[in-house]
Order: C-alpha cells, then sequence, then structure tokens
C-alpha cells in the first residue's frame, strides 16, 4: 500500500511537471535575421527574420548619422521614444515593406512582441565607394553598429553583450 502511494505520488508530480513544462504561445526574438537592410525613407532601416520574414529589428536614425561626408560620427543613446530607437517586433504572419513604408502601419501583420531599446548605442561609419578611378564616388556605404543595447518587453529584457553589427546599406551620391 504504501508503495502504491509513493508510484502515484511520483506519477502525480511527474504529470504536473510535464505539463508546466510547455512554452504555450510564447513568441520569442530569434535573432536570426537576413543579411538585407531594407530602408524606408532615408532614416528607418530594417531586417527581417529568416524564419518567414515574421520578426523585424528596427532602427531609426537622423540626418545626423547617415551622412555623405566622412566625419567621424558620435555614437548616439538608445531611447524608448525619441530620434534613436531600436525595436524588435515579432508578428503573426510575414510582414512587408508596406508595413513600415506607411504613414499609418496596417493592422495586419499583429504584434505579438514588442522589445523596445531602452538604453546602448548605435554607431555609423559612412564611407565612399569609388569607381574604378579610384577618384569618383559611385555610393555611399553606411555601416550600423549596436553597442550593449538592451531590449525590453514587459519586465523581459533582451541584451546585446559588447558589439552586434547590424548591417551595411549603400545610398546614392547626392549631387
Amino acid at each position: 500500500m504504501k508503495l502504491m502511494r509513493i508510484t502515484s505520488y511520483f506519477s502525480l508530480l511527474f504529470i504536473l511537471l510535464f505539463h508546466s513544462c510547455s512554452d504555450g504561445n510564447l513568441d520569442i526574438a530569434s535573432f536570426e535575421f537576413e543579411e538585407t537592410v531594407n530602408t524606408c525613407g532615408s532614416y528607418t532601416l530594417y531586417r527581417l527574420s529568416t524564419d518567414g520574414q515574421k520578426e523585424a529589428l528596427i532602427v531609426t536614425l537622423t540626418a545626423q548619422q547617415i551622412r555623405q561626408d566622412e566625419e567621424p560620427v558620435i555614437p548616439v543613446q538608445v531611447s524608448t521614444s525619441g530620434l534613436y530607437t531600436v525595436t524588435d517586433r515579432v508578428f503573426d504572419d510575414q510582414v512587408t515593406s508596406s508595413y513600415f513604408c506607411s504613414t499609418v502601419p496596417p493592422v495586419e501583420p499583429k504584434v505579438l512582441k514588442n522589445w523596445e531599446g531602452i538604453s546602448g548605442f548605435i554607431l555609423v561609419e559612412n564611407r565612399p565607394v569609388y569607381e574604378e578611378d579610384g577618384v569618383t564616388i559611385e555610393a555611399w556605404e553606411h555601416i550600423i553598429v549596436l553597442n550593449d543595447v538592451v531590449l525590453e518587453s514587459g519586465e523581459e529584457k533582451l541584451i546585446f553583450n559588447d558589439t552586434f553589427l547590424y548591417g551595411t546599406f549603400t545610398t546614392s551620391p547626392e549631387l
């Protein structure tokens, strides 16, 4: 009788542990993004996830960082509301450029998780790309790096330790 009670107790404990370990419908940032840095306008940058494009890592900057000169750019502080933001969004369906480039974002796809940058820095290096003659600039390359960025969603935090190469994109030279 005692052995049967112990066996029942362990069976119940096993069932409770098994069911409590289920992650349910958690939507966690993957941080596996396509190489391409997409732009909307000049200063909204986004990269889409490699897993069905249901996640986006979004960075917003200003003309102070995305420039066509080689002057050193001072790193800017990430904030939740301001000119320099880093956001990671998880969607319920594939997201396209129309989501980012609309004046008013569409209702679909729905945002399941929104991680906002609360601290850290965004660094930008602007480099000329020369034609074969070595004199004429054919484009400008902009290299974006996130440094010690912390994203928050409710009580949860995602941390970019040290530096994270966000990506590189080019712009045509201004005439």
